[in-house]
């Protein structure tokens, strides 16, 4: 400890050196810095003090390809050099807390009463940290959670994901909405993989119900033993940044990240926040949002689990057992269906933001939400061009995910609630899957129909896990299909235009997704959003939006209403 705290002196020296020549600003004492060190493998190199070119974060035209690098609202100024070192030292002091956090169990880590998950107690944190609250508001709250996954990905391409904004929404694109590196601190190191950035994000549940959640965040990731990473997020309020008066702050939150063997990484991962929503969230979704679990740390594990399953399944050079090759005759092929359902699974996420939406409130207020639609006109590669209208609902059933999930995924019954279907079977021609477990998959879908459109097929992708699971999917013509499990044209390029439904735990109480008697008891939120496009490249004067989102949510309310009979869901459940 002595020696390091003599290293970080030396470093505090060099800045103060650096400071005091370029404007003569005061700095942090030295015994401020050094004393933040609590670990014998902490290290910390100091962020570049090399003047940065700001980049321009004027919000620009993006396709939904890359969405998760667009860029937010908001302007920034270069960073002073006084900036960068409160910067600095609030970094060093997330990367603390984290790997003491992380490390402590009880009493600082207790159950939840609400979901058993394990959460932060409070007051033993304020007696541990001295993190100034950023929310004022009496109805501010606090949400932590911890958990923790094996997952089949090396340590470091895990690293790297973290650092690359673009790999990292990739990952949880059914959680990050929009990313973006606003500065590079401290640029990646090759051989340690050390690094530090500002960065924008926003966060969002599955459902126009729920209002995304947006951070300006100070990220760094160092290595602290030859196996072991250590990334923390922490919420900087040092810039000065045209940035809407926040909603959420999040305190040091992130994860360690340690090497296994046979390419394995155990992932520790940690969430600590403060929120204050600024609209009353929507009663379906109340007990999931201020109960923490929508945003928990839970929620991070299970979704990198899921997409490092897929990407070592979608990477492999033969067909495993568990496919259903069909009509899908080589390897590459398959990548590409499979790239497919992913940018399809990608842009469904995308659209559930549906900003400038019409509301249509004829159902009830208890256990559904009403109609909202949205209109946008789309001139992107990888979606239809034209005029596309997206309506999307949720309701509460009294059903568990995993019965809500089959019944979704169930051929035999497809027809009953499915237009595309035209009221006959469907059957699968092709199915690859995407996880360990079977039940995930990408699926190439055809209609025992007549004539008049027997040249469509449906592409699905669906998966379920522990918070409960997705089912997306689109009608392509045959010239599409064929493109797709060809293998010969890039996935990126085929239109299409994705509709489906999004499963989610409801927040309640449950002990076990599979309790003693192997039955699930809780409540499933149930969102389905559908697009159809409206109008071709060209957009004639007189055509009648107000006739087309009326038809759209005719549409949307007719299937939820076929779908709730179906489930015997009917009488207002």
């Amino acid at each position: 400890m002595r020696a390091h705290n003599a290293y970080l002196k030396r470093q505090l020296e060099q800045i103060s050196d650096f400071v005091n020549n370029n404007g003569g600003h005061s700095i942090p004492s030295v015994n401020s810095l050094a004393s933040t060190s609590s670990n014998p493998h902490f290290s910390y190199g100091t962020s570049s003090n090399r003047p940065l070119e700001p980049p321009s974060l004027e919000r620009e035209q993006y396709t939904h390809e890359h969405i998760n690098n667009a860029q937010p609202t908001q302007h920034f100024q270069p960073l002073s050099q006084m900036e960068k070192m409160m910067m600095s030292q609030t970094m060093v002091n997330a990367v603390t807390e984290i790997i003491r956090l992380i490390h402590i169990e009880e009493p600082m880590w207790i159950k939840s009463s609400i979901d058993d998950r394990l959460v932060i107690d409070q007051e033993n944190y304020e007696k541990s940290f001295t993190n100034i609250s950023h929310l004022k508001s009496p109805s501010a709250r606090i949400e932590s959670s911890k958990d923790v996954v094996v997952v089949p990905m090396d340590a470091r391409n895990l690293v790297d994901m973290f650092f690359d904004t673009e790999k990292w929404a990739r990952i949880f694109s059914t959680i990050v909405n929009e990313a973006k590196t606003i500065h590079v601190l401290e640029s990646m190191d090759t051989q340690r993989q050390n690094f530090s950035q500002l960065m924008y994000e926003q966060l969002h549940i599955l459902s126009p119900l729920v209002p995304p959640r947006e951070f300006i965040i100070l990220r760094c990731c160092q290595q602290i033993e030859d196996d072991l990473w250590v990334i923390a997020d922490v919420s900087c309020h040092h810039v000065n940044i045209d940035f809407e008066s926040p909603t959420c702050s999040k305190r040091p939150s992130g994860c360690l990240i340690q090497a296994l063997p046979n390419g394995l990484s155990k992932v520790t991962w940690m969430e600590h926040v403060e929120v204050n929503e600024k609209v009353r969230t929507h009663r379906i979704y109340r007990d999931l949002l201020c109960g923490g679990f929508g945003y928990g740390a839970r929620r991070w594990t299970v979704t990198l689990e899921r997409m490092c399953e897929r990407l070592h399944l979608s990477s492999i050079s033969v067909f495993p057992t568990t496919d259903f090759a069909g009509v899908v005759e080589t390897i590459e092929g398959r990548r590409s269906v499979m790239n497919l359902g992913e940018r399809m699974l990608k842009n469904f996420a995308w659209i559930l933001k549906m900003s400038g939406n019409y509301d249509f409130s004829q159902l009830s207020e208890t256990n559904s939400s009403g109609v909202r639609v949205s209109v946008r006109v789309n001139s992107e590669a990888g979606q239809p061009t034209g005029l596309i209208v997206c309506a999307a609902s949720s309701i509460c059933l009294p059903l568990s995910p995993l019965e809500v999930y089959n019944f979704l995924t169930n051929l035999e019954i497809r027809h009953q609630w499915d237009v595309l279907c035209h009221g006959y079977p469907a059957a699968e021609v092709a199915g690859f899957a995407t996880g360990t477990d079977d039940k995930n998959r990408v699926n190439i879908l055809q209609t025992a129909s007549t004539a008049e459109d027997a040249d469509m097929m449906i592409i699905q992708d669906s998966f379920r896990d522990a918070l409960g699971g997705m089912v997306v999917y689109a009608p392509v013509d045959l010239n599409t299909a064929s493109a797709a499990v060809s293998g010969q044209v890039n996935p990126s390029g085929i239109p299409i235009l994705p509709s489906g439904f999004i499963i989610s735990r409801d927040g309640h109480h449950f002990t076990s997704p599979e309790l003693e008697d192997g039955s699930d008891y809780s409540k499933s939120l149930l969102t389905v959003a559908f697009q159809i496009l409206v109008s071709g490249p060209t957009l004639s004067g007189d055509l009648q939006i107000e006739e087309s989102t009326t038809t759209v949510n005719t549409l949307i309310t007719s299937t939820l209403q076929r779908i709730k009979v179906m489930l015997n869901c009917n009488e207002g459940k």
